[in-house]
């Protein structure tokens, strides 16, 4: 059998904004007031040990006329660290494509206010030390008539001013759903922002073609309008039954537990080694399961903590995991290389997806059964423990395998 490699997507070599490679921290609960900002500092020591290299917030519950101090605050102990600060000022709290896209779901909560509201407090943000501004999840219009396209660009136009004015190097981004195709498009070409990210590797299924297609289509499109590619594998809100944005076939949708926490790990994997820039959801670096996580965010970072400082000292475990793809990922220059999918290998059979990014081969095992790597494979990361049969390493199902290209070709 030849071996076929299919290059979707050349190595960056512009300028490196630190926004194209950059990853980020995502707190995803809008309960942040100016008290619960004010106990989340030992957050930026945790995100900075994780080798990320921003922290997003949405502090809905602070008032930018009274309490924008705290935020400054945050901020600078942010900064102080290293870190850059991105402030989400709105956004769909639920999903907006699925079987509950058209139910209620507000995108403004708290002491965010309308539409000239809004583009004050982001002002007011970036004017204490934000980085950047993201406007969480847009509603298409197919879903809610009162979304207009042209309103929103000229809305985007207004942020990107603000940007200019406070922070020349900032971020303005926001999730679209890939199932509105035109509202999409519409974005990438006419608001030029700087992450926009899709949905499509959340919704694909756990078989190598969509996942294939999923990484495909979504590298294409933005390299198509020149946006930087930007990622995440699950939504910026609490994955649960009430509001599950899938049909019934997808990736979370098709396998039980313990299978389903493997799937999410070994997808957690595979989006840290593409190209562009990552989002990962607080508690998702310690494979903390939606249901269990509490809404209260500072229950919510307690645990975290509390479970990290136990996973930081196991080899193997979904922290350390994080920590070494972080350290590979830098080490490698993967936010800037070339990725391919490589079909053929004589020891990958066709229901195991296969990639190369530089010098790294990426294996994710979406078959039902164990696969052996070749004999001197030398493995950089797994997303689980690894078996051994004789000389040869074992990738059980649903497990996302780095190995060094050259020891594996």
């Amino acid at each position: 059998m030849s071996t076929t490699t299919t290059l979707i997507h050349r190595a960056y070599a512009g300028p490196v904004e630190w926004w194209r490679d950059t990853l980020v921290y995502e707190v995803v609960s809008p309960e942040l007031g100016a008290e619960q900002l004010g106990d989340l500092g030992n957050v930026c020591e945790h995100v900075v040990s994780l080798g990320f290299g921003a922290v997003l917030i949405r502090p809905s519950r602070l008032a930018t006329s009274t309490d924008i101090a705290e935020f400054r605050r945050f901020a600078d102990r942010a900064h102080e660290q290293g870190l850059r600060v991105i402030v989400r000022i709105s956004g769909a709290l639920g999903p907006v494509t699925g079987l509950h896209a058209h139910e209620a779901n507000p995108i403004l909560v708290g002491e965010e206010r309308g539409f000239e509201g809004l583009v004050e407090r982001a002002g007011c943000f970036l004017a204490a030390g934000a980085d950047g501004v993201d406007l969480g999840t847009i509603i298409p219009p197919e879903v809610w008539d009162q979304s207009d396209l042209q309103r929103l660009s000229n809305y985007f136009t207004l942020m990107q001013s603000l940007l200019a004015q406070h922070v020349p190097d900032g971020t303005l981004g926001a999730d679209v759903s890939a199932s509105y195709p035109d509202a999409l498009r519409h974005h990438l070409q006419d608001d030029w922002l700087h992450h926009l990210r899709d949905d499509r590797l959340m919704l694909s299924r756990w078989d190598p073609q969509s996942l294939t297609d999923a990484i495909t289509h979504s590298l294409r499109e933005h390299d198509r309008f020149g946006a930087a590619p930007v990622w995440r594998f699950l939504p910026g809100y609490r994955l649960v039954d009430r509001a599950n944005p899938g049909d019934g076939s997808r990736w979370f949708e098709t396998a039980p537990d313990p299978e389903l926490r493997r799937r999410a790990l070994a997808l957690q994997a595979l989006v840290l080694a593409l190209p562009g820039s990552v989002y990962l959801r607080q508690g998702d670096e310690i494979g903390l399961p939606d249901a269990d996580k509490p809404t209260d965010p500072l229950a919510l970072a307690e645990l975290v903590q509390t479970q990290a400082a136990s996973q930081g000292t196991q080899f193997g475990s979904p922290l350390a995991t994080v920590r070494h793809a972080t350290y590979v990922r830098h080490e490698h220059h993967l936010a800037a290389a070339p990725f391919a999918f490589v079909q053929g290998l004589d020891w990958s059979p066709r229901d195991v997806l296969t990639a190369l990014t530089r010098d790294v081969l990426v294996l994710v095992n979406t078959s039902s059964r164990a696969l052996l790597l070749p004999e001197h494979a030398e493995v950089l990361l797994s997303s689980a423990q690894l078996g051994q049969d004789g000389d040869n390493l074992v990738v059980p199902p649903a497990t996302t395998v780095w190995a060094a290209a050259a020891t594996v070709a």
